[in-house]
């Protein structure tokens, strides 16, 4: 009798999957069509249908190439032998807070802490990333979000919060559309 590989409950990290063993259902042609097309993209799907399996599976294709995708569809497919510049945000870290003001705080310190940008000032993370975004070559980064909406949704109930942390977010949009 054969044994049945692990179920991944829980695993969002692709290449964590890969090398445990762990049951894939190869859906790497779809992503191949999504990454070879040098686009902007959003993909939306519903809570618990694998967004974050997916940045990862994105972020490894991207950061290291072929290495954890052996014996998949897309390693017949995929030609681009370069690696890039990944740099992925989850906002769902992004929900402390019950002010702009605080937002901003947590926002600026987090792009520090996760982007590569030198910290300026406490409340400087959103501008030294964005400056940043806009001295990179072109197509040599790869940004991956995951979770976008998780700042909007921890304050759905104060209106004037919600329009004012959209506000600053689509700041932030509307620099990395443009770079």
């Amino acid at each position: 009798m054969r044994e049945l590989q692990p179920l991944p409950l829980g695993t969002s990290d692709f290449s964590a999957l890969r090398s445990s063993g762990q049951i894939y259902v190869d859906k790497t042609a779809l992503v191949y069509e999504i990454a070879s097309n040098r686009q902007k993209f959003f993909l939306s799907r519903p809570r618990r249908f694998g967004k974050s399996l997916l940045i990862s599976t994105f972020e490894s294709l991207f950061k290291y190439g072929l290495r954890d995708f052996e014996g998949l569809v897309i390693g017949k497919l995929w030609k681009d032998k370069g690696t890039y510049q990944v740099v992925r945000l989850d906002f769902s870290n992004l929900k402390d807070f019950s002010t702009l003001e605080q937002f901003r705080i947590v926002l600026d310190r987090y792009l520090q802490r996760n982007c590569f940008v030198s910290p300026i000032q406490t409340t400087e993370g959103l501008r030294a990333f964005t400056n940043w975004l806009a001295v990179q070559q072109k197509n040599s980064v790869v940004l991956l979000i995951d979770e976008y909406d998780a700042p909007l949704t921890t304050c759905l109930s104060n209106p004037n919060l919600f329009e004012e942390v959209r506000r600053l977010l689509a700041t932030l949009y509307a620099a990395v559309k443009s770079n």
